[in-house]
């Protein structure tokens, strides 16, 4: 009994001690610049080109996600629908790196299905089918931390606490693509999430290389 009692006492102490060391390093981070060097990607990604000039989320978005690191673009599929690709860099400063469907749902979008599925044999990322009157979308995002995808919050949490445990100085950013579902039933949803991830596996290497 008293074996168990040191056993337990010892894991909660270095569970606290990692909590104060990651507080303390979040809240360092907090204060930092998270300002992206060169937030971009190609204007043609495999057979998925780019639309028009990039969009400006505007000041408020910027408020209120604590970053002016904000790519948002439209790419135009193989089949000619549209893919709205948002990528929001939040640097050191994980705070900024929201539930896209809590902002979704502040936009009047009501979310049908929300699952995790693997993108290729590359990562897993969540599938959100929303809906506002009749019009209906496909969206797919996941979180990017270092060199690590994950449409996981809390597994990206943990990469996240991970490199700073060794000492090092991880960002994390959000990516999230949209497109519009054209027919009804499980068939059109593929049909969608397939083009997204074809994309998603297509942009990865770039994701990668530009966004440390």
């Amino acid at each position: 009994m008293k074996k168990h009692y040191l056993i337990a006492f010892a894991v909660f102490t270095l569970t606290t001690i990692l909590h104060l060391v990651i507080t303390e390093k979040q809240d360092a981070a907090a204060a930092a610049d998270v300002d992206a060097p060169n937030l971009d990607l190609p204007a043609r990604i495999g057979p998925y080109r780019q639309y028009g000039e990039d969009i400006d989320p505007g000041d408020e978005v910027r408020r209120i996600l604590e970053t002016s690191s904000i790519l948002m673009r439209h790419y135009i599929s193989p089949s000619g629908l549209p893919v709205l690709v948002t990528v929001v860099y939040a640097g050191q400063k994980r705070r900024s790196l929201h539930f896209p469907e809590v902002c979704l749902v502040g936009q009047g979008w009501e979310v049908e299905k929300a699952y995790a599925a693997p993108v290729g044999m590359d990562f897993r990322a969540k599938r959100l089918v929303i809906f506002t009157g009749d019009k209906k979308e496909a969206v797919l995002y996941w979180f990017k931390t270092g060199d690590k995808f994950t449409g996981n919050p809390f597994i990206n949490a943990l990469y996240w606490g991970g490199e700073q445990l060794k000492f090092g100085t991880p960002t994390s950013t959000m990516i999230k693509l949209s497109m519009p579902i054209r027919g009804s039933g499980d068939e059109a949803e593929e049909r969608a999430f397939a083009a997204l991830d074809e994309l998603a596996l297509r942009m990865a290497p770039s994701l990668r290389e530009n966004i440390q």
